[in-house]
């Protein structure tokens, strides 16, 4: 295996893209989901530089037991629906009811609405002690929620901020892309996926050089908020089985939406932040997170002068800096 040039703390690049966008930022809404006492406990977290928060990977919250504010099972997480853009995750699934797929309903949650995300102990490839998620809602609260059917889950209409919005006004929390109001639809979000269907999506550079596939996606669930995107190395890069993350707004959606673009090269990700594929401790690391969001020139939303993003128009015009030479 090739030996890999070791972690360094990288130099706060002097321009952000999310900050260059040309579309206006929402008001300072940050983190306005969940339970003020949870939120109150995340900040000072984050403050003390101890955690990013209940980071899990998202292969390992889908399929598990979600359990309500009665102690009663509500359903299973069967999704997760995110923004790459703005590195949100906009809503959750619950399947509910029936028996299998048969007769299942799925409705659309909140992410503020989970309090407790433990980490999974695995045995046999099954989920152990802990894996249950818990959710301040009942279920004659889930019952009444937004649905999610196959109507919103198509193409052209999962991106649509009008269904978000019936969400966030459903749970009566604010919508953080409407400067904190929900009263009406506010374009669409541009770079939208189910979690299932991220994991696995090819990545490619902006010479269309194949750089590897989605290994995982790192989230925070309570908080809303993508932390890094895992991605898996293409073999003809000779970089190795080991996982380097990426912030999601450095991946792009491609012109035929089958793949995500990433202006990076075989140098540039040669030299990223990266662990091996069996070690998971820097997920919620904030010193780890700072180098790989310092390295790509991001913003990190952890971070003083994180911003909120809207969703936008398929219209809007939008430009980006320069991208940045090699090393």
């Amino acid at each position: 295996m090739k030996t890999k040039k070791p972690l360094a703390v990288w130099a706060l690049a002097s321009a952000c893209a999310i900050t260059a966008l040309t579309f206006p930022l929402a008001a300072a809404q940050d983190d306005t989901t969940g339970s003020t006492t949870s939120k109150a406990a995340r900040t000072d977290s984050l403050q003390r530089g101890k955690t990013l928060g209940q980071v899990e990977r998202a292969n390992k919250l889908i399929g598990r037991e979600v359990i309500g504010s009665d102690n009663q099972k509500l359903g299973k997480l069967d999704n997760l629906v995110m923004d790459l853009q703005t590195g949100r995750i906009l809503y959750a699934v619950i399947g509910s009811g029936g028996v299998g797929a048969i007769g299942e309903k799925k409705f659309a949650i909140t992410p503020g609405i989970f309090t407790d995300i433990q980490p999974v102990t695995e045995s046999k490839g099954t989920f152990g002690k802990g894996a249950d998620l818990h959710a301040n809602i009942d279920k004659s609260k889930l019952n009444g929620a937004p649905q999610f059917t196959k109507d919103i889950d198509k193409d052209g209409e999962l991106n649509k901020a009008d269904f978000v919005t019936q969400v966030y006004q459903y749970f009566g929390e604010n919508a953080w892309w409407q400067g904190g109001t929900a009263s009406s639809s506010a374009g669409e979000f541009q770079n939208v996926h189910k979690a299932n269907d991220l994991i696995g999506m090819k990545v490619q550079n902006v010479t269309d050089q194949a750089m590897g596939k989605v290994d995982n996606v790192a989230v925070d669930l309570p908080a809303g908020r993508i932390v890094y995107v895992l991605l898996s190395p293409d073999s003809s890069l000779d970089l190795g089985s080991d996982l380097y993350a990426l912030p999601p707004d450095a991946l792009t959606l491609s012109s035929d939406k089958k793949k995500l673009t990433a202006d990076i090269s075989k140098e540039k990700l040669s030299g990223a932040p990266h662990f091996a594929n069996n070690n998971w401790n820097n997920l919620n690391d904030p010193s780890f997170a700072s180098q790989v969001y310092q390295y790509y020139g991001k913003q990190a939303y952890f971070e003083a002068g994180g911003s909120n993003l809207k969703p936008t128009g398929p219209s809007d015009q939008r430009t980006y800096p320069a991208p940045k030479k090699e090393q």
